[in-house]
C-alpha cells in the first residue's frame, strides 16, 4: 500500500510554510520595534480567534462531505462562516477594546480584514484538495506565508517607521493570496478528486455534526489553548510560558503535518485503501522524538542563547504529548469515514475539559507546583487522553 499521491507535496508545502513562519519571526525581531511586534501580535491573535470560531470546523466538514459536490459544499460552508463572523463581531470589538490598543477603530478594521482573509484561505485549502492537482494544493498552502515574509522584509526595510502597519500589511497580503485559491471554485468539477477509477468513496463518510456542536468543539479547543498559555504565565512567569509555547510550536509541527498530509487527504479522496495509520503515527512519533533530541543537543552545545537553558526540562513531557498527538492525527479521519463525527466531537470536548481541569487545579487548590512537575502532569494527562481517544478511533476501522 502506498501513501496518497497528494501527501508528499502537501508535507513539503507544510515544511516550507513552517520555515517561512520562522523566518517571519526573525524578520520581526530584526526590523521592527518591540512595540510594533506587540501590537501586531495582539491584533493577529484576536483575528485568528475570531476566524477560528467563525469557521467552526467548516473546512473539515467540506472535506468530509465528499458525496456533496465540492462547490455546493463550499457555498454552504462560506455562507455559515460569514454569518458566524458577523454574529461574533461584538466579541471581536470587546477583545480589541480590552486589549488596550490605541486607535481602536483602526485596530478593529485590521482585525476584521485579517479574519476575513484568513477565513477565505482556510476554506480554500480543503477546496483545492477536492478539486485541484496536488501541485496546486501544495502551492496554495506554501505560497501565502512566503508572500507575507517577502512583504514584511521589503516594507520593513524601506518603510521602517510604519511599525505594526507593515506587519499587518504583510499578513494581509499573505492571507489574500491564499484566499485567491477560492477562485478555483468557478472551474471546479462536480465530482471530488477521489473519483479515481480504483478508489470509491466510503459510503458512510460524512460530517453529521450540527453547527452548534462544531462551534462547541472549536470553542473548547480554543479555550484549552488560551488557558494553557495564560495559566502557565500566571503560575510560572512569562519566561516559562515562553519556553512552553515555543517548544509546543516546534514539536506540534509533526502532528499538524500528519493531519494535513494524511488525514485531510484521505477525507478529500473519500477512500480507506492505504497503509495503516499506526505506521504513519510511528513515523510521526520518531520524528517528534528526533526534534526533541535536536533541541536538547542545541541546548547542550550552546547553539541557543543561555536564556533558553530553561527549555530542557520541558522536552521529554512535551515529546510524549506530541508523539501521542501524532497517533490521534493519523486516526482523525476515521470517525468521519464511519459517520461517527458527533461522538468524535463529544470525546474531544471531554478531553479539552480534562486538560483544563488538570492545568488549573494547582491554582484552584492553592498548591504551588514547580514548572517541570506541572509540565509532566499536563503532558502525561494529555498523552493518556489522546491515546485513549486514538484507541477508540481505531476500533472504527
Amino acid at each position: 500500500m502506498k501513501l496518497p499521491r497528494a501527501s508528499l507535496p502537501i508535507a513539503l508545502a507544510s515544511a516550507l510554510s513552517l520555515g517561512a513562519q520562522v523566518l517571519f519571526s526573525l524578520v520581526m525581531l530584526r526590523l521592527f520595534a518591540p512595540q510594533a511586534v506587540g501590537e501586531f501580535s495582539v491584533i493577529s491573535q484576536i483575528a485568528f480567534f475570531w476566524m477560528t470560531l467563525a469557521l467552526a470546523q467548516s473546512p473539515l466538514k467540506l472535506l468530509a462531505d465528499v458525496h456533496q459536490p465540492a462547490v455546493q459544499a463550499l457555498r454552504v460552508a462560506l455562507r455559515g462562516s460569514l454569518l458566524r463572523w458577523l454574529l461574533l463581531l461584538p466579541l471581536a470589538w470587546l477583545g480589541v477594546h480590552l486589549s488596550g490598543l490605541a486607535q481602536t477603530d483602526l485596530a478593529l478594521a485590521w482585525v476584521a480584514m485579517l479574519a476575513l482573509l484568513q477565513l477565505g484561505w482556510y476554506l480554500a485549502q480543503p477546496l483545492t484538495l477536492r478539486t485541484s492537482s496536488a501541485r496546486s494544493t501544495a502551492w496554495g498552502r506554501a505560497l501565502p506565508p512566503m508572500v507575507a515574509l517577502a512583504v514584511a522584509g521589503a516594507v520593513g526595510s524601506c518603510w521602517p517607521q510604519a511599525g505594526s502597519t507593515s506587519l499587518l500589511l504583510a499578513a494581509a497580503s499573505g492571507y489574500g493570496v491564499g484566499a485567491l485559491w477560492l477562485l478555483q471554485a468557478r472551474n471546479a468539477a462536480a465530482l471530488p478528486v477521489s473519483a479515481a477509477a480504483d478508489l470509491a468513496p466510503a459510503p458512510t463518510q460524512a460530517d453529521n455534526r450540527s453547527a452548534l456542536l462544531r462551534l462547541a468543539h472549536t470553542s473548547a479547543d480554543a479555550l484549552a489553548g488560551v488557558a494553557l498559555v495564560l495559566v502557565w504565565q500566571r503560575s510560572h512567569g512569562a519566561a516559562q510560558a515562553g519556553y512552553l509555547a515555543v517548544l509546543l510550536r516546534v514539536l506540534g509541527f509533526v502532528p499538524t503535518m500528519i493531519h494535513a498530509a494524511w488525514a485531510q487527504v484521505l477525507l478529500a479522496q473519500g477512500t480507506r485503501r492505504h497503509i495503516s495509520p499506526l505506521w504513519i503515527a510511528l513515523g510521526g512519533a520518531v520524528a517528534t522524538a528526533l526534534l526533541g533530541l535536536v533541541c536538547l543537543v542545541a541546548l547542550q552545545l550552546q547553539w541557543l542563547a543561555a536564556s533558553w537553558a530553561g527549555l530542557a526540562p520541558y522536552v521529554l513531557p512535551l515529546v510524549l504529548w506530541q508523539a501521542s498527538a501524532c497517533l490521534f492525527a493519523a486516526c482523525s479521519h476515521l470517525p468521519f469515514q464511519k459517520g461517527k463525527a458527533r461522538a468524535f466531537s463529544l470525546a474531544a470536548i471531554g478531553f479539552d475539559a480534562a486538560q483544563i481541569v488538570v492545568l488549573c487545579t494547582p491554582l484552584f487548590i492553592g498548591y504551588a507546583l514547580d514548572a517541570t512537575t506541572h509540565a509532566w502532569w499536563v503532558g502525561a494527562v494529555s498523552a493518556c487522553g489522546l491515546l485513549a481517544m486514538s484507541a477508540m478511533l481505531l476500533r472504527l476501522k
